[in-house]
């Protein structure tokens, strides 16, 4: 709990924050905004909640420093935090149940491990002066001895090393997590339990839980069995039914019924069971065994996810929409005026008409969304000023789900710089965003999976873990998209490489070369150096090769001649684009780079040029000393 810092344990009435992993305890949440406390009768408390220039107060008891939650005298600066409202901690524990010896409350120190529980402690932290060991203020009075009530036959003992491990599996007979140093054992029955499953047991018997329509009991032996709700294999402790042949694990009873994914466009829904037939699931793309519970499109037949793949951190926004009634209602991206006019939301001063032959833009005139050049497609431009759209971007969805990120994006037009949180190239056009992630529209257009002419099979979204991409050679530790079978992979950055681009170092176009059924080697005509075994963009007219670096810079989904406010306020910049007879020299590295752009900086009294990200940052940590 972020208000009071305890452990939540199995409770589950509490809040928890849609956009991040807050979470508060009911009680905590629902705090009266002040109180009259007996420990400062002069003035009431007041209620704050993260308020920056308290980061650096303590609580008046405890000592701990203050975090989300406390109460503030604003006359006599007395502050205390909640749990210390709720239970103040005492000095002194002279009989703990837990200890042979007192206990002493360690009020300037922040945090420590329990030696007890092995749980990392943020507040009440006590400690043996003659043994050194360290306990939370909950784990002093847990008794050596308990009777369990999932062992009724023989009392538990409470041990304090790792001696009873060979008479168990090394493992919680309840929950299955690995047993550390303090836990409960029967020695007669081989039964261990560890500390967090007897402060916190599960309840014995369930009546009418989501996964099942009749009671439930909890089994606490070793015992295997397949999940009748998720079909993974499990060795202790399930829940089961004695009226019918039914076994569930204890984290799949609380599965939810109805949810949304980021991966489909529809509502899922739960089922026991899939119709028999072959299903393969549509995140892992593994096969679902259809005779186990598994989740569901009604509107789309064929698609299937397993349970455990659809309640992934990265997949699921963690919304159960049972009893929410299903928004069909989109938001339009623009009115329609007339049949080749629209009234866009990104441009509300005027119309946008479209224009769809004799396209002949060339490279200079740029998409305000995607800041790529209008070459050949249709586009819609307004009709009193330069704004240009191309037709697809134009019709891109206000709100739309995203393999990158667990909840809906919301397509922004705020024209300031970013880096896209996918592939991290700077753009200053459209972008999607929650509150922390900003996805270009090219990124975000990306969908699962993809089929690149490169390979020739399709590659999925999954995380990295160090697999290296086939165009470019760099390990990838965030994502990428990948053939389990052949070991291909490529980043987000390569994948959205355009097929065909222009430089005016070679009048004619040029393609990009992914290195199949390509020998010999490439050198690039820009920068001189070799182009080794990677993909590159070459002149077939010319039979001249450059690296995709060279031929793109930095800088191209910047918009060119248009000043630009950075994160920084107080620093301006304009992208400029270079031509043969325009090609200014660095400011910081001193060359004169063949890069399409560069950046103009109004620095000081005088405007500087940079030609590369490496020394764009440079710059910036200039800026900071200064």
């Amino acid at each position: 709990c972020n208000g009071c810092y305890r452990e939540s344990g199995y409770v589950k009435d509490g809040y928890r924050c849609y956009e991040c992993t807050i979470f508060f305890h009911k009680e905590c949440a629902e705090s009266s905004l002040k109180i009259n406390y007996p420990s400062h009768p002069e003035h009431p408390l007041h209620l704050v909640i993260m308020e920056k220039q308290y980061e650096s107060k303590t609580c008046k008891l405890c000592g701990q420093k203050l975090y989300n939650m406390f109460y503030h005298c604003p006359i006599c600066e007395f502050v205390v935090d909640t749990a210390c409202i709720k239970n103040p901690p005492p000095d002194v524990i002279e009989h703990p149940k837990a200890h042979e010896h007192s206990l002493v409350h360690l009020n300037n120190v922040n945090y420590g491990t329990c030696d007890f529980c092995k749980l990392f402690c943020t507040r009440y932290l006590y400690k043996c002066s003659q043994c050194q060991l360290k306990f939370h203020f909950e784990c002093s009075n847990l008794p050596l001895d308990i009777t369990h009530t999932f062992h009724p036959k023989h009392p538990l003992k409470y041990c304090l090393t790792s001696e009873e491990h060979h008479f168990s599996d090394g493992k919680c007979r309840i929950c299955g997590d690995v047993l550390w140093r303090r836990f409960y054992h029967c020695s007669i029955c081989k039964f261990s339990v560890d500390v967090a499953c007897v402060k916190n047991p599960p309840p014995l018997t369930i009546l009418f839980s989501k996964a099942h329509d009749h009671q439930i009991s909890l089994m606490p032996r070793i015992v295997s069995f397949n999940c009748d709700a998720c079909g993974l294999a499990g060795d202790r402790s399930p829940y089961s039914c004695q009226q019918c042949d039914f076994m569930i694990h204890q984290s799949c009873i609380d599965l939810p019924e109805i949810i949304n994914i980021n991966r489909h466009d529809h509502r899922l829904s739960r089922r026991p069971h899939l119709n028999p037939g072959s299903w393969v699931c549509g995140i892992c793309h593994k096969k679902v065994d259809w005779s186990y519970g598994a989740y569901s499109c009604s509107i789309c037949p064929n698609y299937a996810i397993h349970s455990n793949c659809a309640i992934r951190d990265d997949v699921w926004d963690k919304l159960e929409l049972k009893g929410i009634p299903e928004e069909f209602q989109e938001i339009k991206p623009f009115k329609v005026i007339d049949e080749n006019l629209i009234h866009h939301f990104s441009h509300e001063e005027h119309y946008l008409q479209l224009n769809k032959e004799n396209i002949t833009c060339g490279g200079n005139i740029r998409c305000e969304a995607c800041v790529s050049p209008i070459t050949y497609q249709a586009f819609y431009s307004c009709v009193q000023c330069d704004f240009i759209l191309h037709n697809t971007c134009a019709n891109l969805p206000r709100k739309k789900r995203h393999i990158y990120r667990d909840k809906p994006l919301t397509l922004v037009d705020d024209m300031t710089q970013f880096k896209c949180s996918m592939c991290s190239n700077l753009s200053s056009g459209f972008r999607y965003i929650t509150k922390y992630v900003k996805i270009d529209v090219k990124c975000a257009a990306l969908s699962e999976p993809i089929v690149h002419e490169s390979h020739g099979c399709p590659l999925y979204y999954i995380y990295g873990n160090g697999k290296t991409c086939a165009a470019c050679g760099i390990r990838s530790y965030s994502t990428i998209f990948y053939c389990d079978d052949c070991k291909f992979g490529l980043d987000p950055k390569c994948v959205v490489l355009p097929k065909t681009t222009k430089h005016w170092y070679d009048e004619h176009p040029l393609s990009l070369c992914y290195r199949v059924n390509i020998k010999g080697e490439y050198w690039c005509d820009i920068c001189e150096e070799s182009v080794e075994k990677y993909w590159f963009y070459k002149c077939d007219d010319c039979c001249i090769a450059f690296h995709t670096k060279c031929v793109l810079g930095e800088f191209s989904l910047l918009m060119p001649g248009r000043r630009i406010t950075t994160y920084y306020d107080e620093l301006i910049i304009e992208v400029m684009q270079t031509s043969p007879r325009f090609s200014p020299r660095c400011y910081y590295c001193r060359s004169r780079r063949a890069v399409p752009f560069v950046l103009k900086v109004f620095y000081s009294k005088e405007n500087i040029f940079i030609c590369s990200l490496k020394c764009f940052y440079v710059h910036l940590d200039l800026c900071k000393d200064l």
